[in-house]
């Protein structure tokens, strides 16, 4: 009975976002559940083969993408807007209580393949600037991911000291609570960040990290979902 319902109210919801969005979105065999959509015209969503339950998707500007296959979005908030930004979730990605926010110019926020999350915001803002999560990670809650400071500074010559630089995060990378990652790094394969960590530099493959900065205690490690 109870999922009865929930399907009836799919069919609505996915009605309403056919007429609200002038069906630039195409949905294909996926549940919605009280989402709410706000895309402006010129923009394009595909949603395939997935269950997206009291989240937002949100994109103005000109010919944004977000492609979103065999997953599962619970209250989450998609945010966009500018020219020519995509927004990738590859199959079995696990979003819940998130935060998604683009803004610029030709950015890209990609999330690998069976990579979960418990909550997080990612920012990325700017131009020509990515932030790319890799397949089989696990992010923990309370955790910010920042490719970007979001505002300029310059020096007295006019000049921008505090670019946006990309993030990338490797497969199999494990982050625990309320972590945060900055701009401008690479985080290797098999990698763990401890609970309240504050990652600035690179971190290398198989190395267990904790601290405000980021150091490293152990190398030589690998993890597994056991629980």
């Amino acid at each position: 009975m109870k999922y009865t319902i929930i399907f009836i109210i799919s069919l609505i919801n996915r009605a309403h976002v056919y007429i609200t969005t002038d069906r630039n979105i195409n949905i294909r065999r996926s549940l919605l559940y009280l989402v709410r959509t706000k895309i402006q015209e010129e923009n394009k969503v595909n949603i395939n083969h997935s269950d997206i339950y009291n989240s937002l998707v949100k994109i103005t500007g000109y010919f944004n993408m977000v492609d979103i296959s065999n997953s599962l979005i619970k209250n989450t908030q998609i945010k966009i807007s500018g020219e020519n930004n995509k927004l990738i979730l590859e199959e079995d990605v696990k979003l819940r209580n998130a935060e998604i926010h683009i803004r610029g110019n030709n950015c890209i926020i990609k999330i690998g393949k069976n990579t979960s999350t418990g909550g997080l915001r990612i920012v990325n803002v700017g131009n020509d600037n990515e932030i790319e999560i890799g397949e089989d990670c696990l992010f923990a809650d309370h955790i910010e991911i920042w490719a970007s400071d979001t505002h300029s500074i310059y020096n007295e010559h006019d000049e921008m000291i505090n670019p946006e630089k990309p993030i990338k995060i490797k497969d199999k990378v494990w982050v625990g609570s309320h972590v945060t990652i900055l701009k401008g790094v690479t985080i290797g394969t098999n990698s763990v960040i401890g609970m309240r960590s504050l990652v600035t530099k690179d971190i290398d493959a198989g190395t267990l990290n904790v601290g405000s900065p980021a150091r490293v205690i152990r190398n030589n490690i690998t993890w597994k979902l056991d629980y």
